[in-house]
């Protein structure tokens, strides 16, 4: 990642690596001023991040994954419109390392009663809404929640909504983020000019664990964001996960699936937050 940003991007005032507490070895390059926090205990994605961006020293950051590469394009152009206007949240167009596209906001978010009905709904509850795109003249276009994964930040912005909220172990925590954001009148957006690769996109690395980590922080955020939800989405979720279970043990003595498994712990976990 450092690498391909020297390569096709430029250089930057410091680099703060967070270590969180990884088993193994790891090489910088030496080019570029860089400091390295190493936690004693793993913080998880959000307690890492929001570490590293309290230790910024300049006006805005760059916070990204290491599984992210830099592509050649014109990233200078976007971080001047940035800097221009009241952006403090802006992802970039991702790909995988496969070239397939993947998203890296959501515009608008999913309601509460779409995530309880499943991935078939929302995939056409999707289709039903258009892609974002920018004012005329410009690359970034505004949406309502913009991931963490390779995204510009402005620091004052990112002190006053008060950073991370360490709830959070790693799913969610850029969407409550952007959220709060918006809520103090910032804008949140995409830079649909420059593109990234990411090996990660669409949260395919972390297995079950990232599963219900998943779950149990979506539904944290919705009883937070929509109060109504606490009303309907728990039992929505109880159905759902018991008609997976079902489907799923039927269909174990022709093929297995580990997902029996996971749904059996989604079903367990549904009543008590995952």
């Amino acid at each position: 990642m450092l690498r391909s940003f020297e390569e096709h991007v430029g250089q930057v005032a410091e680099i703060v690596v967070v270590d969180d507490c990884s088993n193994s070895d790891f090489q910088l390059p030496a080019s570029t001023p860089l400091r390295v926090i190493r936690t004693e205990s793993p913080h998880g994605f959000c307690k890492a991040s929001d570490l590293a961006l309290r230790e910024v020293r300049t006006p805005y950051a760059l916070l990204v994954d290491s599984d992210v590469l830099f592509e050649p394009g014109d990233f200078a152009g976007g971080l001047a419109e940035f800097r221009k206007s009241n952006w403090a949240w802006v992802n970039f167009r991702q790909i995988d390392f496969e070239g397939r596209p993947q998203s890296s906001f959501e515009q608008p978010l999913m309601p509460p009663w779409i995530f309880a009905a499943g991935n078939q709904v929302f995939a056409w509850w999707r289709r039903s809404h258009r892609e974002p795109s920018p004012a005329r003249g410009r690359r970034i276009a505004e949406v309502e929640v913009a991931y963490s994964s390779c995204t510009l930040v402005r620091m004052d912005a990112f002190r006053a909504a008060g950073g991370f909220d360490p709830w959070y172990w790693q799913c969610q925590s850029d969407v409550d983020l952007s959220l709060r954001l918006r809520k103090r009148g910032y804008r949140v957006g995409v830079d649909l000019g420059y593109q990234v690769k990411h090996d990660g996109a669409g949260g395919k690395s972390g297995g079950v664990e990232r599963v219900l980590d998943l779950y149990r922080s979506r539904l944290h955020l919705y009883e937070q964001v929509y109060p109504l939800s606490q009303l309907y989405l728990r039992p929505l979720l109880f159905v759902r996960h018991l008609l997976e279970l079902i489907w799923f043990a039927l269909m174990a003595p022709f093929k297995k699936d580990q997902r029996l498994s996971t749904r059996l712990e989604m079903l367990k976990g549904v009543l008590g937050g995952y």
